[in-house]
């Protein structure tokens, strides 16, 4: 079981990842002016944090 303090940070640091993912790429709608391509690499990336935040979610739920 993880200290309160840990589990707090950890709470933290998954909504800034969430928040980081949604900034490069808003779930809303596509940026205007981004072509295809960046926006292909903008998705990809936020991708990785939203993955990443699912997996701190995760081992904060089993805590």
């Amino acid at each position: 079981m993880l200290p309160l303090d840990a589990y707090l940070e950890l709470q933290k640091f998954h909504d800034e990842l969430v928040g980081i993912a949604d900034t490069i790429d808003p779930a809303a709608a596509p940026l205007p002016g981004v072509r295809k391509p960046e926006q292909s690499r903008r998705r990809a990336l936020a991708r990785v944090f939203r993955l990443w935040a699912q997996q701190i979610e995760r081992s904060l739920v089993a805590t």
